[in-house]
């Protein structure tokens, strides 16, 4: 009896740590990131032609109320059946139970924004759980030809946000590259640092910023002057297996166009033709 007793006690231990581990490890993921940007900053645009405005939602306990609201503007896009509230974030169906979803706030920015100002998006999200996450987006609208408290005039172009893709296979030459006319050298060590270096007979410069630039830039002009601070290098060294990039960001000057890139997913695997190294990220220019 008393070896039965032992046993149904360590079974019920074993069950309860079971448990728990398994409770822990499945616990729920709530959380809203900016994509190419930084929600503790303004974020600056002209009215009618304000640039891609990149918001990610991830729920591993799915969506179940996504709101937004801006002035007298609210919706639930996990419950709206309007179609136009759907675009208005970039999206084309409701994303109620979805895992993740990505917004794009240009739509209604250049759709219903039409005067110049300082406004704020709250988006908060609740999951089938009942936990909730929300962050506040602000954006600064100015008009085309106005001198703002930031010292953009018309004469100054805001930066605009873009993707980048850059992969190479092998040997093979470096694809998405041409825009930016470089290319790299890979090394034979395990964390695969790259080289990235000018094509040849290219006017291309390059060299590494500080993580703060992506965010901090926002003109061209500023852009400029920065780089003007720095002096040109021969390469651009980045270590890119299992995402050890990632934050790193990097000025290229190419054909009299400007450039900062900041590496959001990096990574290199071998393949039967060659170490794969691909880089991914945001650009602005």
């Amino acid at each position: 009896m008393m070896k039965l007793c032992n046993y149904s006690l360590w079974a019920l231990l074993v069950g309860l740590f079971v448990f728990f581990s398994a409770s822990a490890a499945e616990s729920p993921m709530l959380a809203i990131t900016t994509q190419g940007f930084s929600a503790d900053q303004p974020q600056e645009g002209i009215i009618g032609e304000y640039p891609r405005l990149r918001v990610r939602i991830e729920a591993t306990g799915r969506i179940k109320e996504l709101v937004i609201r801006e002035r007298s503007y609210e919706v639930d896009l996990a419950a709206t059946r309007d179609k136009n509230n759907l675009h208005l974030f970039g999206l084309v169906q409701n994303p109620r139970s979805y895992p993740d979803v990505t917004l794009n706030l240009q739509n209604y920015i250049n759709e219903k924004i039409g005067n110049e100002g300082e406004y704020e998006f709250l988006i908060r999200v609740t999951d089938k759980n009942d936990n909730s996450a929300e962050k506040i987006i602000s954006v600064h609208v100015h008009k085309t030809k106005s001198v703002t408290e930031t010292g953009i005039d018309e004469k100054v172009r805001l930066l605009q946000t873009d993707l980048f893709t850059l992969e190479r296979v092998g040997t093979e030459p470096v694809k998405g590259s041409s825009q930016f006319g470089i290319y790299w050298k890979n090394s034979d060590t395990g964390d695969v640092a790259i080289r990235i270096i000018k094509s040849e007979n290219t006017n291309t410069q390059l060299g590494m910023l500080d993580k703060s630039d992506f965010d901090s830039l926002q003109t061209m002009e500023q852009l400029v002057q920065r780089v003007a601070e720095l002096d040109d290098t021969d390469t651009v060294l980045l270590v890119t297996a299992r995402d050890k990039a990632i934050g790193e960001v990097f000025w290229i000057s190419h054909n009299d166009n400007h450039y900062i890139l900041k590496v959001m997913e990096s990574s290199a695997y071998p393949s039967v033709a060659g170490t794969v190294v691909t880089l991914k990220g945001y650009y602005k220019y």
